[in-house]
């Protein structure tokens, strides 16, 4: 077993690996409507909702003209969510990097895959090990909870298994879930389905690449919180009221995440092929092989 570093065709092609457990959209469009950015979008979507990695900000730097852009969609009238699949501390922690940036988003406005997580755990009784870290808050996830780090005992002790952030995880530390799972098996919650997260440079690895290891090895079937699964999508309906659904979009960087969410939703979905996963990536091929087709492409936010 190793996990190692990613670049956009890896991570790609385990997304493509992955697929079967994914949701499927029953339908998609024929072609995709090419547009320079979403400005460019508002006389057709009344809700834009937006990735947080690959569309607001790239690693922990945002995109020089997304704040900007916040307030011309505002302007025309839109309404804004973000809809993310960071999942390491509460949503109020990203709203404070958004308001950091001078970004025009409302606390309430920001949902992530942790709150969906958080639903989830509110009715499940016992003890859960986290993949996350120190300042992860967990004890707003649930009153019983142990950090996994270093001592096997941890990971003996508990009930089941919550992977939050992997941040701080490490080859050392997966080995142990995978022997804790194989000497008794438990239940494994993701907290962020992501296989990986798009930085200037490189891409960071998530929990989503740490969970199918897991099934891949037979040692669980993860429950997955977040992109593209509903659980994650109807938080976001729930804030919206009567909207139609063919007037929101889902906007994001990766196929398999953000779009195949938003299509299984029944809304409208924006690519954005500059920033995050598909920057490397020859896009149109890319769509074919994932069988995932945006109604929009834009280059950038």
């Amino acid at each position: 077993m190793s996990i190692g570093p990613m670049d956009s065709a890896a991570a790609f092609a385990r997304y493509c690996e992955v697929a079967p457990r994914l949701p499927s959209a029953c339908s998609q469009p024929v072609r995709s409507i090419m547009r320079a950015h979403l400005g460019e979008l508002v006389d057709d979507i009344d809700v834009f909702v937006l990735d947080g990695f690959g569309v607001l900000n790239v690693g922990w730097e945002p995109v020089p003209h997304a704040a900007a852009r916040l307030d011309e969609l505002r302007n025309a009238g839109c309404a804004i969510r973000v809809l993310t699949n960071g999942a390491t501390q509460p949503s109020t922690v990203t709203h404070a990097k958004y308001q950091r940036w001078q970004m025009n988003i409302a606390a309430e406005e920001v949902i992530s895959s942790r709150d969906a997580l958080a639903r989830g755990l509110a009715h499940r009784d016992g003890e859960w090990g986290f993949m996350a870290k120190e300042v992860s808050e967990l004890g707003t996830l649930t009153p019983q909870h142990r950090l996994l780090e270093d001592d096997p005992q941890d990971y003996a002790a508990v009930d089941g298994f919550v992977l939050l952030g992997a941040g701080e995880w490490t080859q050392a530390r997966h080995a142990l879930l995978r022997a804790a799972l194989k000497e008794h098996s438990r239940p494994v919650l993701v907290g962020n389905p992501d296989l990986v997260a798009p930085f200037a440079g490189d891409f960071s690895l998530e929990p989503g690449l740490y969970a199918h290891d897991l099934e891949d090895a037979g040692l669980a079937k993860p429950e997955f919180f977040g992109k593209p699964f509903a659980n994650a999508f109807e938080l976001v309906t729930e804030t919206l009221g009567d909207v139609d659904p063919q007037r929101i979009a889902m906007v994001g960087d990766t196929l398999h995440t953000d779009i195949l969410g938003g299509a299984v939703a029944g809304w409208k979905t924006v690519l954005v092929t500059g920033l995050g996963l598909m920057r490397d990536l020859e896009v149109e091929r890319s769509i074919e092989m994932a069988g995932i087709r945006p109604d929009y492409i834009v280059q950038t936010t």
